[in-house]
């Protein structure tokens, strides 16, 4: 997790060490854990999701949580994975309010 933060915080510039961050990270360290054990969760809302792919931003999200995900041997749970893109482009968003 601590190279997803490194990333996140000197090459994105994403502000991992703010409320939104911890979220993002702490949720991202549950989703992991409850891949590698088998665990499944209900998906995210298919019209959050749409909204959410609706964002200028949303696909530069996508390509980085692809980046993100690189660094871990293991295959995220689908259910996961419109989770952990919501909180990515909350921390996203987070950046761009404090510009």
């Amino acid at each position: 997790m601590m190279q997803v933060v490194n990333v996140l915080e000197t090459e994105c510039h994403l502000p991992v060490r703010s409320e939104q961050g911890t979220m993002a990270m702490t949720h991202m360290a549950s989703a992991l854990m409850r891949s590698r054990r088998g665990e499944e969760i209900e998906p995210l809302d298919n019209e959050l999701l749409a909204e959410l792919a609706q964002s200028s931003h949303w696909q530069a999200v996508v390509q980085l949580h692809q980046v993100l995900l690189k660094e871990f041997a293991l295959e995220v749970n689908p259910c996961e994975e419109g989770y952990l893109l919501a909180n990515l482009y909350g921390l996203w968003m987070a950046a761009n309010e404090e510009v």
